[in-house]
């Protein structure tokens, strides 16, 4: 249904309501638009005029890597350091962590890690974060440390895991990985969490989350649809990369421009 309104009817009152209701309408538009997409990087992490660099993300399942390849391939990696398990919570180091960091950080790979979480307290947070400080401190971590937030699943492809069946609220959900961040980020860190789409569109509240955190996205349409800003795009669980001999590899953007 359209609306006509007979401008020469209006008062000069009137003419300057709509005009301030018109310009508060764009303003909010270009909030609601800033607020959704790509969210180019910090300049001290990479040195380049390119988009965005391109990276891998690795952990004991992806085998022994050979880095020196890898350093010719890929700008960055993220190397999963530990998790907890999903069914008793026990902490647990990723068996190939030191020797991922250590080979990585000998070809001068700028490298980040994370944790695969199944906290469902912050204070499980708290000790989730205390625990990869511990396990980093030998190295020199260039890029974030994030916590992985995602739910595993069963053998029937249903979602399963103490942090799962804790049913957490959007807002406990950012509790937590508040709480990781904020250790990790006391400690001289930068920090982030990684989820997918659909865990940030629904079960995070994501508006909740404190400004400084890093935000890595897995999503593997044609484009990102989770509804906020990101920094890192992993686009494929099924790729490949010079020096990682797995049947695939996790790739990522990280977004410069």
């Amino acid at each position: 249904m359209a609306i006509s309104i007979n401008v020469k009817k209006l008062s000069k009152k009137s003419i300057i309501i709509f005009s301030a209701l018109a310009a508060l309408l764009i303003i909010i538009t270009i909030i609601a638009v800033s607020a959704v997409g790509k969210r180019p990087v910090q300049s001290d992490f990479f040195d380049t005029n390119a988009d965005y660099v391109s990276g891998i993300d690795v952990s004991q399942h992806n085998g022994e890597i050979e880095w020196n390849k890898v350093s010719n391939a890929a700008d960055f990696a993220m190397i999963r350091v530990g998790y907890r398990g999903y069914g008793n919570g026990a902490l647990q180091e990723d068996s190939r962590y030191e020797e991922n960091l250590k080979n990585a950080e000998k070809e001068d790979i700028p490298i980040g890690v994370y944790f695969y979480s199944q906290a469902i307290t912050p204070e499980e947070a708290d000790e989730e974060a205390e625990y990869v400080l511990e396990l980093i401190k030998p190295y020199d971590i260039d890029l974030p440390v994030f916590i992985d937030f995602e739910y595993p699943y069963d053998a029937e492809g249903k979602h399963t895991g103490r942090m799962f069946n804790a049913d957490l609220s959007g807002r406990d959900t950012a509790e937590i990985i508040n709480a990781f961040c904020r250790k990790i980020i006391t400690a001289g860190y930068r920090a982030g969490v990684y989820s997918s789409s659909n865990v940030y569109n629904f079960d995070i509240k994501t508006s909740a989350l404190d400004k400084d955190i890093f935000i890595w996205v897995a999503d593997y349409n044609s484009k990102v649809t989770y509804l906020g800003r990101y920094d890192i795009w992993q686009y494929t669980k099924n790729g490949s990369c010079d020096g990682v001999n797995s049947k695939y590899v996790d790739l990522n953007k990280w977004y410069i421009k």
